[in-house]
């Protein structure tokens, strides 16, 4: 039994690689606007805020990138292995993410 192709228009492809592209620049003006405004708070307070917007930006990049993959499938495998590979990342991601939450944490109790 041969799997049924996914039949996209091209420039439905190209469309959703310009959105992509377009909220990729949004969320990153967002994040600069971010980290600009963690000077303004107190220092261990800062270190996690620079933890979590480091996290939120990883994890947005990731999905960014997911897309980008899903917008250029031609097959419900294709599909089905890029939603694989992005849970994979995504739980790895979060795994560094507790891990370096911990240290801030253990870091900021030590002081």
């Amino acid at each position: 039994m041969t799997e049924p192709k996914l039949e996209v228009p091209a420039e439905l492809r190209q469309l959703a690689e310009k959105t992509i592209d377009q909220a990729e620049r949004a969320f990153g003006l967002f994040f600069d606007a971010a980290r600009r405004s963690t000077a303004a708070v107190p220092a261990h307070v800062a270190e996690l805020s620079k933890q979590v917007l480091a996290f939120s930006e990883q994890s947005l990049k990731t999905s960014f990138e997911h897309a980008r993959t899903l917008a250029s499938t031609t097959s419900l495998q294709d599909a089905a292995s890029a939603q694989a590979e992005l849970v994979k990342r995504q739980i790895a991601g979060a795994e560094q993410h507790i891990r370096d939450l911990a240290r801030v944490s253990d870091s900021k109790d030590a002081t």
